[in-house]
């Protein structure tokens, strides 16, 4: 007989919940960030000079009917008077800590260029800058400073200061001359900081935004919202955020910097200009919004916002601290009475998150059909100007425009990676059969189509690549598939059914789908779906929904397929296991007429019509999982 303890197991887990993984954590508590109430100011005012962090700030003079010198702290709960400056005025900048900073400059009724010291306790007149002016921005440390832009009375000023501890030394001017903007720099200032919206001498509200590297300014992406009358700003070069401000009238607008681009996120409660800030913040992530300007009465305010992330942050809160993280994981459900297992093979529960902007807004334009998430590639497409040559790569944060196609085209097919493609067919605005290929650089012509058409779609790589359906005008929806050999085509087994404006899947010449489309001219969408197994189309299960022009991301056996027109523009993901669909996630953006790629997992979507033609870029992010029951009978 054998001895207990000679036999050999394992320990079973109990738990009185199933666990939820880690991707649908995600979804149930996702990182984002808002603005929530915060302690008033004692005095209301706008045109404030600022130091310090979201949770230890000083709110410096300023304007409520005159000029004031009042200095208030902030806790992170309530602000307090403190010691006055010793000039009262307006529309001023700072930057340091809450006990130890520097207020420069400002409007008196001329523009000193008076520069006060704080030490915790008192203010001190110190080493004065070089020009004069208001409506300035600054960050930095009290031994290492920026100060820029601004208005001397002559007019708007590009004009840059930087402060070493001991003197001013002017550098490098912007690129734009504005006043009443905003920056970003945290305590690396002097050399990393960011200046961005503003009024330039046209008089124009803008959007621009200019980076600091230590000794030049660079022009960078804009604000998505051009605004002016000194919108707050925070954070560093490389994560800032920008909030308020003035269009043509005060505005709620929020917008986060990745070092890269700027997205929308959550709006203030309260639209106003000339707020105080935080010009120590370290990231994107904390700001105050303290006092400001209304056009409604009364027009100062005291109110302050306090801006903060809450929910599971992906980069900092791994997967292995939920214990549901492990795949294969065998434990017992207390509440249930059962035992259970953490599978693969299910629905992905994930979520799209914004990425970088296409730099051309731009709808029926094609990927690189083996794309990644990380490494994609964009090209032709329709703009309000016409049929677009247009070639834009992607590197996981941001589009960079390489070589143009050497024929603008829309409704074009695409196959390949990123430095390696092949487009083929499209609108020109005549009908096309033309094929280009990709060199990472530039395009050069190919093997023409058998069948020239548009709306096509196309898999594979750029030495073997495949195309199928599509339009040759008119009601004329096609069947034929062709298969490229890096020279020229071949007609290949037919499609069962015609049909244009087709989702798609499968990155290999020989493992492709075809999803959906437009049977015939009008409203009549189609959820058929067929595969392609190098040789021909088999009909497998159709999609929840009747579309046409959505792209998809995956493989035959695992993808989504996402976005189109049901006959309005949709948002909405269906996932496909290899044998049925299931409805995930939606888009942020309900769009038709979208490029798409990556994997089921870690896919993207870009351009298409929303209805109007989009620039925006989503990233989708998942596990695929599925938690079975164990049968013991």
């Amino acid at each position: 007989m054998s001895e207990y303890k000679g036999i050999k197991g394992f320990q079973v887990t109990t738990r009185t919940d199933d666990p939820v993984p880690y991707a649908q954590a995600l979804v149930d508590n996702p990182y984002v960030g808002s603005w929530s109430s915060g302690g008033a100011l004692n005095t209301a005012r706008s045109a404030m000079g600022s130091a310090g962090d979201a949770t230890n700030n000083l709110t410096i003079s300023g304007e409520t009917s005159t000029n004031v010198a009042n200095v208030e702290s902030y806790n992170g709960t309530a602000h307090t008077e403190i010691a006055d400056v010793n000039t009262a005025r307006r529309n001023t900048a700072g930057f340091g800590t809450s006990t130890a900073a520097y207020l420069m400059s400002g409007y008196t009724g001329s523009f000193p260029t008076d520069v006060e010291s704080w030490n915790g306790s008192s203010w001190t007149e110190t080493t004065e800058i070089n020009t004069g002016r208001a409506g300035t921005v600054a960050s930095g440390t009290t031994t290492a400073g920026l100060f820029a832009i601004g208005n001397d009375g002559s007019g708007k000023l590009g004009n840059t200061e930087i402060w070493n501890g001991s003197a001013w030394t002017e550098v490098n001017d912007t690129n734009t001359s504005r006043n009443n903007g905003a920056g970003s720099g945290g305590t690396s200032g002097s050399t990393a900081a960011l200046v961005f919206a503003g009024d330039t001498p046209a008089p124009a509200r803008t959007g621009a935004t200019e980076v600091w590297n230590g000794s030049s300014w660079t022009e960078v992406n804009d604000l998505n919202t051009a605004r002016f009358e000194r919108p707050g700003g925070s954070g560093t070069s490389t994560s800032g955020l920008c909030y308020g401000g003035n269009t043509t009238t005060y505005v709620t607008n929020t917008e986060s910097w990745d070092g890269t681009s700027w997205t929308e996120v959550n709006d203030m409660a309260t639209g106003r200009g000339k707020p105080g800030n935080t010009p120590s913040s370290s990231n994107n992530t904390t700001a105050l919004a303290a006092g400001g300007e209304l056009t409604a009465s009364p027009s100062k305010q005291s109110i302050t916002e306090e801006w903060a992330f809450t929910g599971l942050d992906p980069s900092t809160t791994p997967a292995a601290d939920y214990a549901d993280a492990i795949t294969g994981d065998f434990y017992y459900n207390s509440t249930t009475g059962q035992f259970k297992t953490v599978n693969t093979g299910g629905a992905p529960i994930g979520s799209w998150s914004s990425g970088g902007s296409l730099n051309t807004a731009r709808n029926s334009l094609a990927p690189a059909q083996a794309g990644t998430q990380t490494l994609s590639l964009g090209f032709g497409g329709e703009t309000p100007g016409g049929n677009s040559a247009l070639t834009e790569s992607y590197d996981g944060t941001s589009w960079t425009e390489t070589g143009d196609l050497n024929t603008a085209r829309q409704g074009v097919a695409g196959a390949g990676t990123y430095t390696s493609a092949l487009a083929f067919g499209g609108g020109t605005p005549s009908i096309s059969a033309l094929t280009e290929e990709f060199n990472g650089t530039s395009w050069t012509e190919s093997g023409d189509l058998n069948t020239a058409r548009y709306g096509h779609k196309g898999a594979g790589t750029q030495t073997a690549g495949l195309a199928f359906a599509g339009t040759t005008g008119g009601s004329n929806r096609q069947t034929a598939t062709e298969k490229y050999d890096g020279t020229s085509w071949t007609e290949v087994n037919d499609l069962n059914a015609g049909r244009t404006d087709v989702g798609s899947l499968g990155p290999t010449q020989s493992t492709a789908m075809c999803a959906g489309g437009n049977t015939s001219p009008g409203a009549n969408f189609t959820n058929a779906v067929e595969n392609f197994d190098g040789t021909s189309w088999t009909e497998v299960s159709d999609t929840n929904a009747n579309k046409h022009s959505a792209a998809g991301a995956g493989t035959t056996t695992l993808g989504i397929i996402f976005g189109g027109n049901i006959p309005s523009v949709t948002a909405a993901t269906e996932s496909w296991n290899g044998s049925s669909w299931t409805e995930v996630a939606d888009l942020a953006t309900a769009r038709s007429a979208l490029g798409g790629n990556g994997t089921s997992t870690s896919g993207i979507a870009f351009g298409g019509n929303e209805p109007s033609r989009s620039s925006a870029t989503e990233e989708w992010t998942a596990a695929d999982f599925l938690i079975k029951t164990v049968t013991t009978s």
